[in-house]
């Protein structure tokens, strides 16, 4: 299995090698007691660090662009980007998600002399005004 994941505006194309996961979820309330107009949407993004010292020729490791986002003040227009993630198993496209106004809510890296590495976390949502222009599609061979 691999995960294309792709944020734009301006571009920030994450190395097929770094995502290890990918979660999307649909959130209501916890306490709600009955389907609630109060629906969101959240994508979590699992990947690994490379390291910085990329090949000749290579780019470097683009998720420290992610740690740029993250800091990026909510009243700015470039705190909403438009994210794509496509999920392949087989040369199927098991799914295909789609958030044209995503921020972040939470970014964080864990780094570890046991791993060998770093570990990247990225929390989105979908603007809540704009939950209906969420896609999401899948089962198509590329």
């Amino acid at each position: 299995m691999s995960f294309h994941v792709e944020i734009n505006e301006p571009k920030i194309e994450i190395e097929p090698e770094c995502t290890k996961r990918v979660e999307f979820r649909t959130d209501i309330p916890l306490d709600s007691s009955a389907r609630t107009k109060d629906v969101g949407v959240t994508m979590i993004i699992v990947g690994k660090i490379l390291s910085d010292s990329a090949e000749v020729g290579k780019p470097a490791d683009s998720t420290a662009k992610l740690l740029e986002w993250s800091n990026i003040p909510a009243e700015k227009k470039e705190a909403y980007k438009s994210v794509v993630v496509t999920v392949k198993s087989g040369g199927i496209s098991t799914r295909k998600y789609e958030l044209p106004n995503a921020f972040v809510v939470d970014y964080f890296e864990d780094f570890s002399n046991q791993e060998g590495g770093g570990e990247f976390t990225l929390l989105i949502k979908q603007r809540k005004n704009k939950l209906k222009d969420v896609k999401v599609t899948g089962g198509f061979a590329e």
